[in-house]
């Protein structure tokens, strides 16, 4: 009888799940920026229970990223989030989650929650010039770029990221189905570069990744990595739907 590749034997359920590419340890490189905007503007952005940071800032990474599974992958990742803290501990939320090819997204998203959604992600170094990109829809609307100039200590660190894992409604006239669970990822990196770059941030106008309703006003820092990443993950607590709905369309392309 002919074996129906819908459905898995034990066997392959255990070899899945050991090749799951949301928990494979992967090497990366990246440009890294941290910038200022208009006063009040990220308060506005932070659904409950997060609260805003004592000094909030966007954060930008645009990344290649290279995991050994399957003969070898190579992927664009980018991520536009804004610091915020969460029981009195720092950590990021990830506003929109920009990523190369599918399963790349589609893992993200129903395992995490993360606002993921498919773009053509550049990142690379040529000489001391480094230059990173995030584009859909025929619009190029991040763009970092630079020239390294000072070498800088690299460390080894966790960054506390939160998303919200959403259950849209089947029904016409509900938003969701059941509350969100609010996900704290623990992203692990360890730097094998850190450079210094003088450059810019650019932000352009997409009717589906407003990004630039966050204008640069002051860039605080821009860096060149490369490095190690890994990632785990926990459920935090259940949040109230009514008091995250009106953040939830961002997580799609509607204006």
């Amino acid at each position: 009888m002919t074996q129906l590749r819908f459905v898995k034997t034990p066997e392959q359920l255990i070899e899945a799940a050991e090749n799951n590419l949301e928990f494979f340890d992967a090497d990366m490189h990246a440009i890294k920026a941290w910038y200022k905007t208009e006063p009040g503007l990220i308060e506005q952005l932070i659904p409950a229970p997060l609260e805003p940071h004592a000094d909030p800032m966007v954060r930008i990474v645009i990344s290649r990223v290279f995991v050994d599974l399957n003969g070898g992958m190579d992927f664009g990742a980018a991520t536009f989030g804004v610091n915020c803290m969460y029981k009195g501990k720092e950590g990021i939320y990830e506003i929109t989650m920009p990523m190369e090819t599918e399963g790349v997204v589609v893992g993200g998203r129903e395992t995490y929650g993360e606002p993921k959604k498919i773009a053509d992600v550049t990142a690379s170094k040529d000489g001391d010039n480094c230059v990173a990109t995030v584009t859909r829809h025929g619009i190029t609307y991040i763009e970092l770029q630079g020239k390294t100039t000072d070498s800088l200590e690299t460390s080894s660190f966790t960054d506390d990221v939160y998303c919200f894992k959403v259950f849209p409604s089947c029904e016409q006239h509900k938003a969701v189905d059941q509350n969100p669970l609010l996900v704290k990822i623990n992203m692990h990196r360890t730097q094998s570069v850190h450079t210094k770059l003088d450059g810019e941030i650019i932000l352009r106008e997409s009717p589906v990744d407003p990004v630039v309703d966050l204008p640069v006003k002051e860039m605080v820092s821009l860096v060149w990595e490369e490095g190690t990443s890994s990632s785990n993950a926990s459920v935090m607590e259940e949040v109230d739907a009514l008091s995250y709905i009106p953040f939830m369309h961002s997580r799609y392309d509607s204006a």
